[in-house]
């Protein structure tokens, strides 16, 4: 479940929202080319422009997760992957009697499957087990953290593998032979993101975009399975 907020010409209207109705929120902004960003609790923020006679007004949808997804380390990081990769996947039971997710041949502890059931990030249906919507967000926050340089702002060439020619020269305020470098680089810990913006607000831009992208990925790959089993 999730905290539903929609922020309209009217204010802020807040409710619930079923995973079910969070999927298809989801699934019809990616359709309308609306922004899409994953947070690390494990939901969503999807954001539009709307055009009126009195001019642009920025509309959004914050979902909130009931449950945050909490500290995903890398063990469990790791056991999602593969409830997420591996079939079947399922409860069983173990010699000593206590519940386990077998992900095809690989067992995932019982004292791992008690926590991933604990925090809401598994769920069942019709037998399968699969992770839970807050879970796959999370996880794809997680794997886009961007982040954006401070600008070298006054420096001398020859600390950026410059020249010094006549660059900076004649500068007040003791920056004679000081060049300004506003340049900041986004980077992302997926390691597709390396790019620059004349300055950091641009950078941040950039990293913004990156973010959304890869939201928009991560909703049109959702598998048909997972789409089935929240709607059934």
């Amino acid at each position: 479940m999730f905290r539903e907020t929609v922020t309209h010409a009217g204010g802020d209207t807040e409710g619930t929202a079923s995973e079910a109705h969070a999927l298809m929120l989801l699934r019809r902004a990616a359709r309308r080319g609306y922004a899409i960003e994953a947070t690390a609790p494990g939901g969503a923020l999807i954001t539009w422009t709307c055009h009126q006679l009195g001019g642009v007004e920025h509309r959004s949808i914050s979902l909130v997760p009931q449950m945050p997804v909490g500290t995903l380390t890398d063990a469990v990081t790791r056991d999602l992957g593969l409830i997420a990769d591996l079939r079947p996947v399922e409860y069983v039971f173990n010699d000593h009697g206590r519940r386990i997710i077998l992900a095809g041949l690989t067992e995932i502890s019982a004292m791992m499957t008690a926590t991933l059931r604990a925090r809401q990030l598994v769920t069942e249906h019709r037998g399968t087990v699969r992770l839970t919507l807050t879970a796959r967000l999370g996880l794809l926050a997680a794997a886009h953290r961007t982040t954006t340089t401070e600008p070298d702002s006054w420096s001398r060439p020859a600390d950026a593998g410059m020249a010094a020619l006549t660059a900076g020269l004649n500068r007040p305020g003791r920056r004679a032979g000081m060049i300004n470098r506003t340049a900041s680089a986004a980077t992302c810990s997926c390691g597709r993101l390396r790019a620059f913006g004349g300055d950091r607000a641009d950078a941040r831009r950039l990293a913004r975009a990156h973010r959304r992208d890869a939201a928009a990925s991560f909703v049109e790959a959702l598998p048909v399975s997972f789409t089935t089993a929240v709607t059934a």
